[in-house]
């Protein structure tokens, strides 16, 4: 006797390929990269050590069955300047591309940002998504971001969204409130903010050591000490009742 439905599952579950990830930790030139059918490739850029960027990635989406995710941790501080091109390129429908960056700005740095999501006319039944969130930690950062589609199929779902500000002052306020001070305060905010970026990354032990390097990065900039992030989390938790 055969199970038709568990028959079925096994046979997806061996045609799926598994998640490549590709790592770019120095964004100064061009890359491009062919997507081809039935490929699943997530690509981080993590650009948090103060240098300047100017780069460009451009996915080429040339097969079906595809699903690409490009993610942007960046950190600018001091007299950053940061330039980033991107190019979500659907050559082939039935695909799916995510793109999520977030910025974080100190001091006088500076971060551009220009993507691009095109459809090519026999991309039929795409997907793609891109979103940009920059936080402003200073009065002389700055962020400029310029989101562009260009559709030429008509069976697709196409959106972007950009946001740019900084830190709430009632989310200060209320963790003022809870025992922290304004610097600890911000870190703690940072944490999360970028968390979300973090938690889409596949490989625990990529995960992790781009965490412990950001959250390094963090209580350096503001100040505090190397492993006081766990105390400090540890102090808002609710406290349990007896």
């Amino acid at each position: 006797m055969i199970d038709n439905d568990t028959s079925e599952c096994n046979q997806k579950t061996m045609e799926e390929k598994l998640e490549e990830l590709i790592l770019i930790d120095n964004l100064k030139k061009k890359y491009e990269f062919n997507i081809n059918s039935g490929e699943n490739k997530t690509f981080v850029f993590f650009l948090i050590n103060g240098e300047n960027y100017e780069g460009e990635i451009k996915v080429l989406i040339q097969g079906k069955n595809t699903k690409v995710q490009i993610l942007g941790i960046i950190i600018g501080y001091k007299n950053q300047q940061i330039k980033i091109i991107t190019l979500q390129d659907h050559l082939a429908g039935e695909s799916t591309s995510d793109l999520y960056v977030k910025s974080a700005l100190f001091d006088n740095a500076k971060f551009s940002y220009e993507g691009m999501i095109r459809i090519e006319k026999n991309a039929q039944k795409s997907d793609a998504y891109q979103k940009n969130q920059n936080l402003i930690l200073s009065q002389k950062a700055n962020a400029n971001t310029k989101p562009h589609l260009e559709i030429l199929a008509n069976e697709v779902r196409c959106t972007h969204a950009v946001t740019v500000g900084d830190i709430s002052d009632d989310l200060l306020y209320y963790l003022n409130t809870r025992g922290l001070n304004k610097l600890q305060a911000k870190y703690l905010i940072l944490s999360g903010y970028f968390e979300e970026i973090l938690q889409r990354i596949k490989d625990i032990k990529i995960r992790n050591r781009l965490k412990k390097n950001l959250h390094n990065k963090l209580l350096k900039l503001f100040g505090l000490k190397i492993g006081e992030s766990i105390r400090l989390i540890a102090s808002i938790r609710p406290k349990q009742k007896d």
